[in-house]
């Protein structure tokens, strides 16, 4: 008998006898991501299943049974089941990510199949990069995405993030959805992302519809996983100092400079040279040398710690996250603290895992320190050097008998936010039939603010010798911000031989309402109990207001793959607006896109060196109702509208502002072309080209003044940006075991303005105006410098007669300037009509544009025996800056100026760049080329090195990893930027601005 089984055995191997058959669960990743459709089966027979779109599964085999997985593009794998818990299986690609599980609008695709173009941040490049704002993730890092850090300032320094382009008057900001949730990207922590798709053109974000015509970006937190307990703790510590403050005079130059500016425009000369001596001396407090840059900034320390838990088993998956940032600020009285957390935990009901449930609950406290008049302290940071901080006595001394913005700080001048940030959802989805399933999520988030702003009780000492008394104030403001999210969606997956079909359905309703109040009282007994009720009543006022807004939509989706080779989407999505008149409230936004997958082709086969070769077109329809207006459909009566009848005053409401019913959706219509190349040397290289235009802009609509009442918004004209963008990476592991991944990317863009339908807004500095870029530099074009040799004077061919003394007047053939009389060492602007006459309204024209035309990154990861070496860099050209007024502007107020006036024209030094110095502000304070800087720049965005520390050692103490690093973000920049940092908002136009930071961090993570 006992031969007899032996011999069935061998020759039925697929038969197990007496076996005992146990549940076997487990999932399947490659790398971070998991793996849905991968072929697990037990060897040598036919049982098996597929993971789904979690890449988990569930199988019945025997104990020490063989459990082979297989995907296509991935190695595959054989593993025995030991029954000893869930099995956690990572495969590794075979093709260069091929088959990557990208994150698109409401579910997943693989890589291959997509016919859209989605951009993926590779986010364990960021997992040590102390990244204050997820934002900034986006610097650099994907083609055709534009992001800027704002500022360095603490609890503000959130990227602006631009989506091939600015294609919009107003807020030009992409869709954030954190989990399927519309959100603000600060409201989520860096190390929690597992992945951050960025949805660029119609087809992969008209699923979204109304509020994608700026692209969505879509970010999935970690979660949990049928595994056991981990722990994994991150910090950092670090300090951080300007990246850039410019190089501005001393005392002596300021003086000197001052005296030589004063008797050119007529004057005398202000400083004595005695006056100048004790400024060189600077042992007299009344007689100051102070760079107010130093005054007003300096180095600050910042600090992060964090830690995670996760894990689960076959029917619960969990993980939490909390987390703790202690950030302060180059300028005075700033700092900012953040406590959040973040749980995620998925559950399994009925076989199969038919039922799950999942819970989302996040939440975030924010308080922020900052002086009460931020944009002053900015200011005045470029005092000159002349103005007295303190006096003798210790007083603090005002600028001009005017205001010490820095002595008001350190008395108490500050305002303190506290903003708190809430958000749960709940989802349940249940598999109907096979490949059929229906899912509902509900979200809530809640969003306060309470800001204390104060001004203290402060002496200002007058250098006339009198005293400025300023009388304390608060002001106290309260906001809260409502939204709520109901989604049901319809997924249906079939695969039918070389037929796969995906089909989606969907219907959602969000509401948004917002409330806030104000309260202000005076004259406060001192500067430490800033309680609202401890002010005088008297001076008491108080306001409030209340807003809400609705969406409602209907979309669907259709995926078709044939063979894998031959790719089909189409969307359609129906949206209603309450912002606009019932007339125009609905819109929808349809897109369709195809892919060709030619390298599966037979004519193809021969190419063994080849992966993937995918060819995509895509053409959609997006809408965006992002303005400012709430109710701009409606007529809205205000109060406070007084009115006289029979000599009584009575109180009233009336329309203030004007509304235009006819208001419709901006619409942005793109069409992309794209291809896929994956190489088997390692090489994956991706392009795009598309072409984008958005109708029916919105912009608010100018008006005569005689109206008396707010502009309405008009559906205003269109907006064309088109452009290239391509990334190739390479990665490669050598035999000694080196590992080398390198990516470099890079978009052009060309925006411009196609056509106006209301009157062009041609104002100084920036512009609106058909044919170029929207928000352009707008004024004169300079054309050198007046020169002696443009003038006549008496005796003119006498070089002996001083030149104070002579009387300049311009030959006739020289261009003239209509609002002043010209003299040598002045601003010469060009004359572009030809009547040698410069005048605003014939001779101005646009000088600059604020987007670049090329953005590029280069990323560069190096592993060995392990130590790791990150390099990024990330860079702009083509786009200028505009630096006007405070240090750029000859004595402008009480400003400095930047030390390259010290090669102005004289008459010894005729240069041609720099006008002489005078205190005419109609000579220099002249919107032009002049003020334009060429604002390219290249910069290395972050550099790190760290060590992991060996497993062997680590394990005797309970460890799993280790790794110690060092990191300098934002570490140098290469500039011809004379200003601020060269990465500054495209609203920034004055030469004052909260500096971007470099920090230096030292940092550890440990997993247990």
């Amino acid at each position: 008998m006992k031969r007899f089984l032996t011999i069935f055995l061998f020759l039925f191997p697929s038969v197990t006898l007496f076996a005992q058959q146990s549940k076997i669960t487990g999932k399947v990743a490659s790398g971070a991501d998991p793996l849905p459709g991968v072929t697990v089966r037990v060897k040598h027979t036919n049982q098996g299943t597929v993971t789904d779109k979690n890449g988990q599964f569930t199988l019945m085999a025997g104990i020490g049974d063989t459990l082979v997985f297989n995907h296509i593009s991935f190695l595959t794998r054989e593993l025995v089941a030991s029954g000893n818990g869930p099995m956690n299986v990572s495969l590794v690609s075979n093709s260069q990510n091929v088959n990557e599980v990208v994150v698109v609008g409401y579910g997943t695709q693989k890589k291959a199949n997509l016919t859209g173009s989605v951009g993926v941040v590779k986010m364990e490049d960021m997992e040590s990069r102390p990244l204050t704002n997820p934002g900034q993730a986006l610097q650099g890092t994907v083609a055709g995405v534009y992001a800027l850090q704002s500022s360095g300032k603490p609890g503000d320094d959130g990227a602006v993030i631009d989506i091939r382009g600015v294609g919009t008057f107003g807020n030009n900001s992409p869709l954030i959805l954190i989990d399927g949730f519309p959100g603000n990207i600060n409201d989520v922590n860096a190390n929690d992302i597992q992945s951050i798709s960025v949805l660029k053109d119609a087809a992969s974000a008209s699923i979204y519809g109304n509020r994608a015509a700026n692209g969505v970006v879509l970010i999935t937190t970690k979660r949990g996983s049928a595994s056991k307990l981990r722990v994994n703790y991150t910090a950092f510590y670090g300090s951080q100092s300007p990246t850039r403050l410019p190089h501005v005079l001393n005392a002596v130059d300021y003086t000197t400079l001052y005296n030589e500016a004063s008797i050119n425009s007529g004057g005398t000369a202000k400083y004595a040279d005695s006056i100048i001596q004790k400024y060189a001396a600077n042992n007299d407090l009344m007689y100051p040398d102070i760079n107010y840059f130093k005054v007003y900034y300096g180095n600050a320390n910042i600090q992060n710690h964090r830690v995670s838990i996760s894990g689960g088993n076959d029917n619960v998956n969990y993980a939490f996250m909390l987390g703790r940032l202690n950030q302060d600020g180059i300028l005075v009285g700033t700092n900012y603290k953040k406590t959040d957390f973040r749980s995620n935990i998925d559950a399994y009901f009925l076989k199969n895992k038919r039922l799950r449930f999942s819970g989302k609950l996040a939440g975030n406290l924010g308080v922020k320190n900052e002086p009460t008049d931020l944009w002053n302290a900015e200011w005045y940071a470029t005092l000159a050097p002349i103005h007295p901080l303190r006096n003798a006595a210790g007083q603090w001394v005002s600028v001009n008998g005017e205001r010490n913005y820095y002595g008001e700080i350190k008395e108490g001048s500050t305002a303190l936010t506290k903003r708190y940030n809430f958000n749960g959802q709940v989802e349940a989805e249940y598999k109907i039939l096979n490949g059929l399933s229906a899912q509902v999520t509900y979200g809530y988030n809640v969003m306060t603010s309470k800001a204390n702003a104060f001004h203290a009780n402060v002496t200002l000492y007058n250098e006339s010798g009198t005293t400025t008394n300023l009388v304390s104030n608060l002001n106290v403001t309260n906001e809260t911000d409502v939204q709520t999210l109901l989604t049901s969606l319809l997924k249906y997956n079939k695969v039918l031989g070389k037929h796969e079909v995906n089909l989606l359905g969907g219907y959602s309703e969000e509401e948004f309402t917002y409330d806030w109040e104000s309260a202000y009282r005076s004259g406060f007994v001192n500067n430490t109990q800033r309680v609202l009720n401890l002010g005088d009543p008297s001076t008491q006022t108080n306001n409030a207001g209340s807003y809400d807004l609705g969406l409602r939509s209907y979309f669907a989706r259709l995926n078709y793959a044939f063979d894998g080779k031959y790719l089909f989407e189409a969307n359609i999505r129906r949206d209603g607006s309450s912002r606009f008149a019932k007339a125009h409230r609905w819109g929808t936004f349809p897109s369709f896109s195809a892919g060709w997958v030619l390298s599966k082709e037979r004519f193809m086969e021969s190419l063994t060196w080849l992966d993937l070769l995918k060819l995509r077109a895509s053409w959609g329809r997006l809408g965006n109702q992002n303005i400012n207006n709430y109710y701009n459909g409606s007529d809205i009566l205000s109060s406070g509208q007084n009115y006289s009848l029979g000599g009584t005053l009575y109180s009233g409401v009336a329309v203030t502002s004007m509304t235009n019913k006819n208001l419709t959706w901006e619409t942005a219509q793109q069409l992309d072309l794209g291809i896929d190349l994956f190489l088997k040397k390692n090489f994956e290289i991706t392009a795009d080209y598309f072409d984008k235009r958005t109708k029916d802009l919105l912009l608010t609509q100018s008006i005569p003044l005689t109206m008396a009442q707010s502009a309405p918004y008009a559906n205003a004209g269109e907006v064309q940006n088109k452009g290239i963008e391509a990334a190739v990476t390479y990665r490669t592991t050598f035999s000694n075991g080196f590992k080398l991944r390198a990516t470099v990317n890079a978009s052009h863009i060309i925006n411009k303005i196609t056509r106006m339908d209301v009157a062009e807004q041609l104002t100084s500095p920036k512009a609106i105006k058909t044919g170029a870029a929207i928000n352009s530099f707008y004024g004169y074009k300079m054309d050198g410098i007046y020169q002696i040799s443009d003038f006549t004077w008496q005796n003119n061919s006498d070089p002996s007669i001083p030149h104070a003394s002579r009387a300049y007047t311009l030959k006739p053939d020289v261009v003239q300037v209509s609002n002043y009389t010209a003299q040598p060492g002045d601003i010469k602007y060009k004359d572009l009509n030809g009547d040698h006459v410069v005048d605003m309204n014939n001779d101005r024209t646009i000088i600059g544009n604020q987007f670049p035309k090329l953005t590029y990154g280069f990323n560069l990861n190096m592993e060995w025996k392990g130590f790791d070496l990150g390099m990024f860099l990330q860079g702009v050209q083509g786009m200028q800056g505009y630096t006007y007024y405070e240090i750029a502007t000859p004595f402008s107020g009480f400003a400095n100026m930047g030390d390259w006036w010290l090669k102005r024209w004289t008459p010894d030094n005729p240069s041609n760049t720099l006008p002489r110095l005078t205190l005419d502000g109609a000579r220099n304070n002249i919107h032009s080329s002049f003020y334009m800087e060429n604002a390219s720049y290249l910069r290395m965005k972050n550099i790190e090195l760290g060590y992991s520390v060996s497993p062997k050692i680590l394990s005797r103490a309970g460890i799993s990893t280790l790794r110690i690093y060092g990191n300098v973000q934002n570490a140098f920049t290469i500039t011809k930027f004379k200003g601020f940092d060269p990465e500054q908002t495209v609203d920034q136009t004055r030469a004052q601005a909260f500096p971007q930071v470099r920090i230096m961090t030292m940092g550890a993570s440990v997993n247990f």
